[in-house]
């Protein structure tokens, strides 16, 4: 969120750049006319908030095939979320997303998340409701001409709502949901990358504890010194999930890790006073957690999100 024209404060320089590039993680399949401008626009920002790139087409008007840079979207996605309404089987563009979409899950593992706005999930897998509705529509305007490419609509249908996914009926607030599932996605990306960032916080506090042992029983610069650099990249990982999240308590975890390395930086000057690098270490220090402070305190406030 921008600063208001009112204001005179300067807002601070982002901790990271924003995201750039073409490939994204996450693709979003939904039917526009249903959804464009309320669920999924809510949860694209939700998303977004969470760096995560993700992909929405905004195109009104579409052709009759996929476009190669949507086709190479849905490719390159880690993750396939398909927002299933009322009208989302009358749409052939919709439909073709969606073979595309389950032929990438058999062949390159892709996850697929199934939503279901205001429609059940009986409909979906077996066309029946609206998408029956929908069904005869299509056969009637094929007549017989294109029947596998209908088979193949109805197989990606069935097979997408197999699938664990969410339910808008059973959850009464949209935007409850829309936090939850934007954290369902992250969750699974972070599963993707790197075992995801909760087990590389545990695997780093456990490093952690043993250097923390270590260096009690030692006593030595040089332990201390190993104990600051695994909770360095302890605090980072922190950042990073506090960064994402915006949850109060990640970032009170990630002031008690900061505090700890403050510390550390702190007794490695008074034992080392005539190194001068042991002192420009713990001011640096110091402002950074005063950024990282300021960041969290401007979030508080709306007054800006542009990590």
């Amino acid at each position: 969120m921008a600063y208001s024209s009112s204001s005179n404060i300067t807002p601070p320089p982002p901790l990271f750049p924003k995201l750039s590039g073409e490939n994204y993680d996450v693709f979003l399949s939904f039917r526009g006319e249903d959804t464009r401008y309320s669920f999924t626009s809510h949860l694209h920002a939700a998303l977004t908030r969470l760096k995560v790139r993700t992909y929405i087409d905004y195109e009104l008007q579409r052709g009759d095939e996929i476009s190669p840079a949507l086709l190479k979207a849905i490719e390159e996605a880690k993750v396939a979320v398909v927002v299933f309404s009322q009208n989302y089987a009358s749409s052939r563009w919709c439909l073709d997303e969606l073979v595309k979409i389950m032929d990438c899950k058999r062949s390159k593992g892709q996850i697929v998340v199934p939503i279901f706005y205001h429609i059940e999930p009986t409909h979906v897998r077996n066309q029946t409701g609206s998408y029956a509705d929908s069904f005869a529509q299509h056969d009637r305007r094929l007549m017989g001409s294109n029947p596998n490419k209908v088979l193949s609509w109805r197989f990606a249908l069935s097979e997408a709502a197999n699938l664990s996914g969410w339910d808008c009926l059973v959850t009464r607030m949209e935007s409850e949901l829309v936090e939850r599932i934007a954290m369902d996605v992250l969750q699974k990306l972070d599963s993707i990358n790197n075992g995801g960032i909760e087990s590389r916080i545990a695997t780093y506090k456990q490093m952690a504890q043993a250097k923390l042992e270590k260096c009690l029983r030692s006593g030595n610069l040089s332990d201390m010194e190993d104990l600051t650099e695994t909770l360095q990249e302890l605090a980072n990982l922190k950042l990073d999930k506090a960064l994402r999240t915006d949850d109060d308590r990640d970032w009170e975890e990630l002031d008690v890790t900061n505090q700890r390395i403050l510390q550390l930086k702190q007794q490695k000057f008074i034992r080392s006073p005539c190194n001068p690098k042991a002192m420009e270490d713990y001011t640096a220090t110091q402002r950074q957690i005063a950024q990282i402070n300021a960041e969290r305190e401007n979030r508080r406030r709306g007054l800006y999100r542009g990590i």
